[in-house]
């Protein structure tokens, strides 16, 4: 019911209950008519004053809640989609390859490399001298005598590698430290959110020096020769 209805009701009431209320004067100058109207009055404005302000507020708060899940859309939209991967293995594999600090064979991560990549590739587990402990035979990586294979730039190899992973194929590539140069098997990526703008960080390798799993990124920086191997099988 509107207030000025309840009003208008309420004043009615008013004179029915006291006959002769709106002519009674107290001597203030106010009828007792005079007076309940006003207090009703007071009564309504009141009301009103109180709709007022919980209307206010419900439309700052339905305000506030629309601008908060546009700026949620907006914020998810502005993110870009970033893509995970690790390639399965068994630990076990890897375990059983050995790594080149338990055996001091310290020029032979090309061979560790491959051994690990093959094994997260399908199971197989050969040795590290299967591919000749040397930077001149990688069987079943790149064949013959071919030691290098250059994609060329960085952004190439890092997105072949990515292409690769992305089918299921790990990939070794070049990398350096302060140890001077280093090869790697790279097993996943992570945090991808452009395939052709990857950094080294972006990848998962295992390393032939300790057979650890780590963020290629976070101990190698890339040799700058766009070198890598990719299965032959």
């Amino acid at each position: 019911m509107h207030t000025w209805t309840k009003f208008a009701l309420g004043l009615a009431f008013a004179m029915a209950l006291v006959p002769g209320a709106a002519y009674a004067d107290d001597g203030s100058g106010q009828s007792s008519l005079d007076l309940v109207a006003a207090t009703l009055r007071a009564e309504v404005s009141h009301t009103e004053s109180t709709v007022s302000d919980v209307s206010a507020l419900c439309q700052g708060a339905v305000s506030q809640g629309i601008q908060g899940a546009g700026d949620a859309i907006a914020d998810a939209a502005v993110e870009p989609f970033k893509e995970s991967k690790l390639l399965a293995y068994n630990p076990a594999d890897i375990a059983a390859i050995g790594n080149q600090a338990q055996s001091g064979h310290t020029i032979c991560c090309p061979s560790y490399a491959c051994a690990y990549a093959d094994a997260v590739l399908d199971g197989t587990v050969h040795d590290h001298d299967y591919y000749t402990c040397s930077y001149c035979s990688w069987t079943d990586w790149g064949g013959g005598n071919s030691s290098f294979r250059s994609v060329g730039t960085d952004e190439q190899l890092l997105r072949e590698a990515y292409d690769q992973i992305a089918s299921g194929k790990p990939t070794v590539i070049h990398v350096t430290w302060s140890g001077g140069e280093h090869w790697i098997a790279l097993i996943g990526y992570e945090n991808a959110a452009d395939p052709d703008r990857l950094t080294l960080s972006n990848f998962i390798a295992l390393d032939p020096w300790d057979g650890a799993q780590l963020n290629a990124g976070s101990k190698y920086a890339l040799y700058g020769d766009g070198c890598e191997h990719i299965s032959d099988r």
